[in-house]
């Protein structure tokens, strides 16, 4: 399916009615299908940058990079057509229960460790990826002290680090 253009996913295939019915096994391939269309349709970033010469010539010139596209199972729900409820659901059938349990736990782990490797090797935003992978609180205060930023998850936190040169040690 050709995407609707370079920079977002193949047309939407969000289903209505019954829910998608699919083995654990037809997950990971059409997961591995996933992968390989991230891969295959890096995010394209355009810069155009207007100047005027000396002589008054108006003149442009752009340039073009790509970027990865994240691996992450939202985007391979989307990828699939899928919901959220649809993914939380899948290992509820008792019968094939720690079939879909291995093969959600595989999606996860990979999602993460790309993320991860791709966030310490500065192709993504290490900020952004800490708060998807639950690793930062969203919500920041800063202590500062004498050349030292503490970034601490809320005011009360904040509160503690500033009065600790007041405890008896």
């Amino acid at each position: 399916m050709e995407p609707l253009n370079e920079n977002i996913y193949p047309e939407v295939r969000a289903q209505i009615g019954r829910p998608l019915k699919f083995k654990p096994e037809q997950i990971l391939a059409k997961f591995k299908e996933y992968v390989q269309w991230c891969k295959d349709n890096p995010i394209t970033l355009r810069t155009t940058v207007d100047a005027i010469a000396a002589n008054g010539t108006h003149y442009g010139n752009t340039t073009t990079e790509e970027k990865p596209r994240l691996v992450s199972i939202g985007g391979f729900l989307v990828f699939l057509g899928a919901s959220r409820q649809w993914w939380d659901q899948l290992d509820t059938n008792r019968t094939r229960q720690q079939d879909f349990l291995a093969v959600k736990g595989f999606i996860r782990d990979f999602c993460e460790e790309y993320q991860k490797e791709m966030a310490s090797s500065g192709l993504f935003n290490g900020n952004i990826i800490s708060r998807l992978l639950g690793l930062a609180d969203k919500k920041q205060v800063e202590a500062t002290g004498e050349g030292i930023t503490i970034v601490v998850a809320n005011a009360e936190q904040k509160t503690k680090i500033e009065n600790i040169s007041e405890l008896d040690v």
